[in-house]
């Protein structure tokens, strides 16, 4: 990296390590996105009806809502899944395949509850923070 400019030394750094787990005896690496990738998976998510219902719904609708809760988690986990050796990110949240390779997986349940805390990274806890600050 010598020779480049802080700006474009910046540029090239790789996503904040959360955490590494295995999955069925694969090692992957979560990894905080960007604020402009969550951004993009949560406009993705809102786009194809995915986010949560609410409370007033109706059993036929929270039924179809379960289904596209799960497409959204597997969204997020796609977008936070990398490989530990080469850096590189192993699903594409935007690819109607990786999402439904994710949602079909065995080892989904498995990452969920560590996929969204990367995910969310610190936005969570400022988030939880400001509530209690109020």
């Amino acid at each position: 990296m010598e020779g480049l400019t802080l700006k474009q030394r910046l540029a090239q750094k790789t996503r904040k390590l959360v955490k590494t787990v295995e999955l069925d005896g694969d090692k992957v690496d979560l990894r905080r996105p960007s604020h402009k990738e969550r951004v993009a998976v949560l406009k993705l998510i809102e786009a194809a009806g995915e986010m949560p219902v609410n409370a007033n719904a109706t059993e036929g609708s929270q039924a179809n809502a379960t289904e596209g809760n799960l497409r959204g988690v597997s969204r997020m986990v796609a977008c936070v899944l990398y490989d530990p050796e080469s850096k590189l990110r192993l699903y594409d949240p935007a690819d109607p395949g990786d999402v439904e390779t994710i949602l079909g997986s065995p080892w989904l349940e498995d990452v969920t509850l560590d996929a969204q805390k990367a995910f969310m990274g610190g936005l969570k806890q400022d988030v939880e923070e400001a509530r209690g600050n109020s």
